[in-house]
């Protein structure tokens, strides 16, 4: 591409392969490549596509070619677990659940819900609480969801409020052991309305699981990218660092041709993620709709934060961190962000916020590592 950027972006803590039980999916992955031809000579090798209603794009080098089907085997697993638009998938099952005098149960063969439940705790608590699946019926009430938009009032708002917050007393999973091996999974809905939306976090889970897959091929130099969520592995064929951009968050109908470029950075076994509220919004009576929906009050967040970059050792993590700073806003999501690298410094996070300082103006922050990063 343009500029030797490998990929134009717009927008764990727990180790994904331990997500995948037994061989029912790395197996299947692992005999797939096995029937492969090996080349006499390293080659950049380029699986893309569409998946979750966006684009995706495997690069790597180093390795065999590993089939097409072991790409597909990640992207379906995930989209039949927590694809909101697909009607038959699982977590749509579970939203359509209306029982509270019983449980939903079903075996989790991908594993991929206990982890993901897991880490979904964890960011809501080190957000406290900005980062919110369960404001799922929210979106659908704001039209960015299944639902067709219709005019939305206060009353409208306050009836669904007390259905969202992610506690044990809404919603809630377990896994059911017995003498030590892993037989089914329960979900408790205390609130029949409760449902959840892993939208925030999907696409980063997505790109974890498709480098963990890489890696267990020994394919350590990599970069993934999926609806602008990208995680790379060692480095590019040249022997430097792989070159990612950050968009300027202005809306754009040209496509990738009508974005320009804002910074580049270069990463080497780490994520970076963008969220941001300059393409998934409409107006309404001369009211920006942002497609971010505020857990603490309900409505679409009004601030100056135009688009959060993270940077993490997981895509999962990075998204998510995203995802609680533009709920936050600039200055909120500023110390959000510094108290949870603090906390957490083997994630390696770093940030950059664009904001917009009036008058056509933009303001720029950025944590105390990011330079490091920045390509000149």
């Amino acid at each position: 591409m343009t500029l030797g950027v490998d990929f134009l972006t717009i927008t764990n803590r727990h180790p994904v392969a331990k997500m995948l039980r037994g061989v029912g999916f790395l197996g299947l992955a692992a005999s797939l490549l096995l029937s492969c031809e090996v080349p006499q000579s390293v080659k950049e090798i380029v699986h893309y596509g569409q998946t979750q209603g966006t684009s995706y794009m495997v690069k790597y080098h180093g390795v065999d070619s590993i089939s097409q089907a072991v790409i597909d085997s990640v992207l379906g697993v995930v989209d039949d677990e927590f694809n909101l638009w697909r009607p038959e998938s699982r977590i749509n099952a579970i939203n359509a659940f209306d029982r509270s005098d019983t449980l939903y149960q079903f075996v989790d063969r991908s594993g991929l819900w206990s982890s993901i439940w897991s880490q979904t705790l964890d960011l809501h608590a080190a957000s406290q609480g900005a980062f919110d699946p369960t404001i799922q019926p929210l979106v659908e009430l704001w039209g960015f969801g299944l639902t067709k938009r219709e005019k939305v009032i206060d009353a409208n708002v306050k009836a669904l409020l007390p259905h969202v917050g992610l506690s044990f007393e809404r919603i809630d999973l377990n896994e059911v052991m017995e003498d030590n091996q892993y037989r089914f999974t329960t979900v408790r809905k205390r609130d029949p309305q409760a449902g959840i939306d892993f939208n925030g976090i999907a696409q980063g889970l997505t790109v974890d699981l498709l480098a963990e897959t890489l890696q267990s091929f020994g394919a350590n130099d990599f970069m993934i990218e999926v609806g602008g969520e990208v995680r790379c592995g060692g480095k590019r064929s040249d022997g430097h660092a792989w070159r990612i951009a950050i968009d300027r968050p202005i809306a754009s109908t040209d496509g990738l041709d009508g974005r320009e470029i804002q910074a580049i950075v270069g990463i080497t076994d780490a994520a970076i993620c963008t969220s941001g509220n300059y393409r998934k919004f409409y107006e309404e009576n001369g009211i920006k709709r942002s497609h971010t929906i505020s857990p603490f009050n309900g409505y679409p967040v009004q601030h100056s934060l135009l688009s959060v970059t993270i940077h993490a050792v997981n895509a999962s993590t990075a998204d998510g961190l995203a995802t609680a700073c533009m709920v936050w806003g600039p200055e909120e999501g500023k110390r959000f962000i510094e108290n949870y690298r603090q906390a957490n410094p083997f994630e390696r996070v770093e940030a950059y916020f664009i904001s917009d300082g009036g008058a056509g103006e933009w303001t720029l922050w950025q944590s105390d590592g990011w330079l490091d990063l920045a390509i000149d």
